[in-house]
C-alpha cells in the first residue's frame, strides 16, 4: 500500500523541483541586451561592425570576453580612442561591465568588429551574434542589420525623445 502513495509524492517532488529550476533560470537573466545593430557590409568590403547595449543586472561582474556567429569566422571587441589627434581603433582582449552597469558599445566607441563576413548584409536581414562571457552563460542574440542611414535617422530620432 505504501508504494502506491510513494509513487504521487515522487512525482511532486519531481514536478515541484523541475519548476524551481526553470523558475530560477529565469531570475537568472542577468545579462541583457538592448537595441542591437549590425552595419550593412559596404559593396566590396568583408567587414562591419556590431553595437548594442549590454546591461549586467547581477551582483557580480560580468566579462565580455568574445563573439561569434555563422556569418564570420572572426568577430573581435574593438575600441575607438582619440589619441594624438588621431582616432585610433585598437582590439580588446576583454569588456568589463560592473554589476548593475551597462556598456554601451557604439559608433567611436566600444564595438564588435566582424571581419571576414561570408555574405553581404542587407538592411532587413538579421544576424545571429553569440556573446561569450567568462562566467555566466553564452548569450544568442539576434541582430538586425541596418544601413547607415537608418543608424543616423534612429539617433536623430532618440535626441528628440
Amino acid at each position: 500500500m505504501n508504494k502506491i502513495y510513494l509513487i504521487p509524492i515522487v512525482l511532486l517532488f519531481t514536478l515541484f523541483n523541475i519548476n524551481s529550476v526553470a523558475y530560477a533560470d529565469e531570475l537568472n537573466r542577468s545579462i541583457s541586451v538592448e537595441a542591437p545593430y549590425v552595419r550593412a557590409t559596404i559593396p566590396g568590403t568583408n567587414m562591419t561592425s556590431a553595437y548594442m547595449t549590454i546591461e549586467n543586472n547581477s551582483q557580480s561582474e560580468a566579462i565580455l570576453i568574445g563573439a561569434s556567429s555563422l556569418v564570420s569566422d572572426r568577430i573581435e571587441i574593438h575600441q575607438h580612442t582619440m589619441s594624438d589627434g588621431m582616432m585610433r581603433m585598437r582590439k580588446v582582449e576583454q569588456l568589463l561591465i560592473k554589476e548593475a552597469e551597462q556598456v554601451v558599445l557604439q559608433p567611436m566607441g566600444y564595438h564588435l568588429m566582424i571581419f571576414n563576413v561570408k555574405k553581404t548584409l542587407q538592411p532587413k536581414d538579421k544576424v545571429l551574434v553569440t556573446l561569450h562571457f567568462k562566467q555566466q552563460k553564452d548569450i544568442v542574440v539576434t541582430i538586425p542589420v541596418q544601413s547607415i542611414k537608418q543608424e543616423i535617422q534612429n539617433k536623430k530620432q532618440h535626441h528628440h525623445h
